[in-house]
Formats: C-alpha cells, sequence, structure tokens
C-alpha cells in the first residue's frame, strides 16, 4: 500500500473450508417448544419455500426462490437432524425458517439465512500469510496474460505458466518483450480494419517516454497504459478519484472494452466525432452494454443464475 491507494491482487485458486459450525450456545428464545414439531422435507426446495414465506420485508434472506436454492445447493450444507437449533447445517435453517421465523422474523430469519448468523453457522477467514499460497493465475488486469503472453515451452518462449510464475519485479519485466511483440502483431493486423470505422489507431513505431506509443500514452493524467501491466499485474484502487476500471473494478465496468481502447486506440487522436479515450469502444459498445440481469444492491451483489 502506497499513500491512500490500496493494491489488490488476483484472486487465486484457493478458497476457504466450509465455516465449521459454531460453538457458542444458542441464544435465549431458541430452544425449541416441546409442542413444536419441524416440518418434513430436509431438501433445499423445502427450505427456500419456507424461508420465501417467512422471512419477507426487511427480514428477506434471499431475493427469489431460484437465488435460494441456488445458493442452498452450491453451500452443500450437511443435512443435520431435524429439529436441532444449532450448527451450520440445513436442518438447524430449516428450523429457525419455520414456526421461530412466522413468530419472530427478525431473530430467526437471519439464523436461517445463507451466514448462518451465529447459529446455524459463521462466516470464517483464512488469516494464513499470503507466503503460504502459490500463484496459480494472473488476473488482476483482464486479457494481459490472455492476448499479450505468447509462446509455448516446446518453442522456447514465454507461455502463460511463465508469465503466472513470476514473483518478482525483474522477472516479469524479462516478459515485457513479449507483450510488446503480441500487442505489434495485433495493431498490424487491425490498424486498417480500425481506421476504416473511423477510429485513430496508437502507435507502436513512434515513442512516448521511451516506450511504444501505445505503452507510454496516458488514459488518465500521470497514468500511463504501461502502469496498468508494469512492473505488475494487479488492480490498484486509489478512494481519492471515481471508483470504475482501471480504478478498481465494479461488476457493471466494460473492462474488456476499455482495455482494448487504451491498447489499440491513440488517445489523442479522433475517433468519429470526438476524441479518442478510454471509454470510446464502450460507448459504441463493442460488448453487450450491461448484464442481461440488474445486479443486486446486497451482497452477494451478482444477479441469481438462470434456472436449468
Amino acid at each position: 500500500m502506497a499513500g491512500d491507494c490500496t493494491e489488490l491482487h488476483p484472486l487465486k485458486s484457493h478458497r476457504a473450508n466450509d465455516p465449521p459450525p459454531p460453538t457458542d450456545n444458542p441464544p435465549p428464545g431458541d430452544t425449541p417448544p416441546a409442542d413444536v414439531t419441524v416440518m418434513p422435507g430436509n431438501t433445499c426446495a423445502f427450505y427456500c419455500a419456507q424461508i420465501m414465506m417467512n422471512c419477507t420485508g426487511a427480514n428477506t434472506q434471499y431475493t427469489s426462490a431460484d437465488e435460494c436454492v441456488s445458493y442452498c445447493n452450491g453451500a452443500r450444507w450437511t443435512p443435520g437432524t431435524p429439529g436441532e437449533t444449532e450448527n451450520n447445517t440445513l436442518a438447524c435453517r430449516i428450523y429457525h425458517g419455520g414456526v421461530p421465523a412466522m413468530m419472530m422474523p427478525g431473530t430467526h430469519c437471519p439464523h436461517a439465512g445463507p451466514t448462518g448468523d451465529g447459529v446455524c453457522g459463521s462466516l470464517m477467514f483464512r488469516t494464513n500469510p499470503p507466503a503460504m499460497y502459490r500463484r496459480v493465475d494472473r488476473m488482476g488486469m483482464p486479457a494481459v496474460s490472455t492476448a499479450l503472453i505468447s509462446g509455448n515451452a516446446a518453442s522456447g518462449q514465454p507461455n502463460k505458466n511463465v508469465y503466472n510464475d513470476v514473483t518478482n519485479r525483474t522477472e516479469h519485466m524479462a516478459l515485457v518483450a513479449n507483450m510488446v511483440t503480441t500487442l505489434t502483431g495485433l495493431h498490424t493486423a487491425l490498424d486498417r480494419h480500425l481506421m476504416a470505422a473511423g477510429l485513430s489507431p496508437c502507435s507502436m513505431s513512434e515513442t512516448v517516454g521511451g516506450l511504444p506509443a501505445c505503452l507510454g500514452q496516458e488514459y488518465a493524467p500521470g497514468a500511463t497504459v504501461a502502469s496498468l501491466v508494469v512492473p505488475d499485474d494487479a488492480i490498484v484502487v486509489n478512494p481519492a478519484v471515481a471508483a470504475g476500471f482501471p480504478n478498481g473494478r465494479r461488476l457493471q465496468d466494460p473492462v474488456i472494452d476499455v482495455t482494448l481502447a487504451v491498447l489499440l486506440l491513440n488517445l489523442r487522436g479522433s475517433c468519429g466525432m470526438g476524441m479518442c479515450s478510454a471509454t470510446t469502444l464502450a460507448g459504441i459498445p463493442l460488448n453487450p452494454g450491461m448484464n442481461d440481469r440488474p445486479f443486486l444492491t446486497d451482497f452477494p451483489y451478482l444477479a441469481a443464475p438462470h434456472a436449468p
């Protein structure tokens, strides 16, 4: 971290284990009365039908039954024993989402929800030092590994595994020449098509600041295109300026359109009726302009998946 900027490195292909069952005793009032019988059907379908009916309004836990079933199937909670009031199980969630949720939704709906609210489970995060993990992919800045790292082990050229395995600036800088070669090839193939579309391609033969103009040009004041991938493939978040790729990455950001624009276009040239910019291709749009479903306003923010 430097100054006010927080650097977010690419996600590693490691996931924490499912959270262990909570060890705290259930809060007062969570013990089932003797006259309460848990309804049959220890399944995701029954669980979701019940929680969608009993937990509504401010106590809603899922935006739709489809989202609930998808989450439940993916969570793979232990079935548990019908009527149990604690532990990270489906049975615990079914109990709290039944009569208790009907009587006291503010207390029991969170217990029946996806996290379990510390009663039917809790969120646990690993605290292992980063050195214990091995990077298996570099995707902080999309399309770099996918499009700019070429070659393979048989040809003796840098390949994607080499790129994923580098651990320091020196090793990363050794791959820059490969990126430049690949980008030059892309411009050779695409520049005439860009010009035919009324767009101004940037130059890989002219230089800006000692770099090919496409990499030396600035996409924002003081920020060169090269700085997005050198010395590291990371997304940097500066809270002092507006959020939006490449300052962080929001779900709705047209990431690939922006990436292609800063790599292919002359950001001081003419594109149609105006100047080229990082958002030129997104304004067309080159790819779909929005998600096919609205994103959620709360965690997990992604829209519910399509039903099979």
